[in-house]
């Protein structure tokens, strides 16, 4: 995923009128800095969240199996069985071909629920060249997590993941040339909580059911296509990530339905408009992340919703906003006032004039903009600009 500036937020005082209101300044400026740094550490903890492995039980109990309740050993090579407690593993990273890893699966199996199956390589290492995944290709083996990743996997079977939808909680199948998947699985899997495609050429995302989903990873698949309300039977979704996709367009109330999401990254898009209602929210959101697209107008009433989460951080840079026009931005500033906030518009064409003024002579609302958003048309940070020479002007 891609991550954002690292920013920090500083109240904007004015200047001193003695000692003492020196002193008051200083103490609200390290406040503010204090709940700058717990913010930003929230938004670091999130981001290493989303990268969190798949299931799996304590790694220091597991040892390679040679025989019951795992296979023989020379029956499943390359792959290796690992019984780490109660639970039984299956890694095929060594796997060299599509024929190999169906021959592993003619073996006899004692068990056949297995508690994760791994079919992974370093990026920095070649990758596995396993081509495709055949209906049949895992017999009647099961596993509640799977983890496939960098291969040369072109293609799976629409049915392949069928027998192990009933316990499947994990499924991940990143870093290959897939441009179809088999989502059905979604709607047929109910304890599936976490399925990750990214790093694929998928062109299509149908609509999907699950009341378990609660994180969906799609990024770095540049074009895939999907409906203006995909995700909106995803009650219980709180983590989307769909950056890189090339994504043009957010339909209005595209993720209304999503009552528990906490985490957007639409970021590393084609996004030009936000139109109404396209980011409303009931959920509490915590982190939305737009930065790197083309946004250069946003319609009244594009976001509404902020500020029932823990926090609000909102990243807007590498944009091209020019104002923060009244009536589309005060409500949203004002959502989230007085509240663990920021927003972010470092790289914006930003015009600090009179339309610029309602937010500018407001403390709280300049606390919500960090440190790095500047004028195009003077050079000067926006928590720097004149505000007096302002006011003063705005009103010929």
């Amino acid at each position: 995923m891609s991550n954002g500036n690292t920013v920090t937020v500083i109240s904007h005082t004015e200047m001193s009128k003695g000692r003492a209101q020196d002193s008051v300044a200083q103490c609200s400026s390290g406040t503010m800095a204090i709940k700058t740094l717990l913010l930003l550490l929230a938004a670091t903890l999130i981001q290493a969240a989303l990268g969190f492995r798949l299931e799996e039980s304590d790694p220091s109990q597991a040892h390679l199996e040679k025989g019951w309740p795992c296979p023989n050993i020379t029956e499943i090579a390359p792959c290796v069985c690992i019984k780490n407690g109660y639970f039984l593993g299956l890694d095929c990273s060594k796997v060299t071909n599509n024929t190999q890893l169906q021959t592993v699966f003619k073996a006899y199996f004692p068990f056949e629920n297995f508690t994760s199956l791994t079919i992974v390589a370093k990026p920095s290492e070649p990758r596995i060249d396993i081509t495709s995944l055949s209906a049949d290709i895992f017999q009647n083996v099961t596993f509640a997590n799977i983890k496939i990743s960098h291969t040369n996997l072109g293609f799976i079977y629409p049915n392949v993941f069928d027998k192990c939808a009933p316990h499947l909680k994990t499924l991940a199948v990143t870093d290959s040339f897939l441009t179809i998947f088999p989502f059905e699985v979604v709607d047929i899997a109910p304890l599936l909580t976490d399925l990750r495609v990214f790093r694929n050429n998928i062109i299509h995302v149908p609509e999907m059911t699950s009341d378990s989903l609660t994180y969906l990873h799609i990024a770095y698949n540049p074009g895939i296509q999907f409906g203006d309300h995909a995700f909106e039977a995803l009650p219980n979704l709180e983590y989307l990530v769909a950056n890189d996709i090339d994504l043009k367009h957010v339909a209005a109330n595209a993720f209304y339905e999503n009552k528990n999401l906490k985490y957007l990254d639409l970021s590393h898009n084609s996004i030009e408009k936000l139109y109404k209602d396209s980011l409303r929210f009931r959920s509490p959101i915590e982190e939305i992340k737009l930065n790197s697209n083309n946004i250069h107008t946003v319609e009244v009433d594009a976001i509404s919703g902020l500020g029932s989460g823990q926090y609000t951080l909102l990243w807007m840079h590498n944009n091209f906003v020019a104002d923060f026009h009244e009536p589309v931005w005060e409500t949203v500033f004002n959502s989230v006032a007085g509240k663990i906030r920021t927003f972010v518009f470092d790289d914006n064409p930003l015009v600090c004039g009179c339309d610029m003024l309602w937010l500018l002579k407001d403390k709280e609302h300049r606390k919500t903009i960090s440190y790095g958003a500047y004028c195009v048309d003077t050079g000067t940070e926006i928590h720097k600009v004149d505000v007096g020479f302002l006011v003063n002007s705005c009103r010929k």
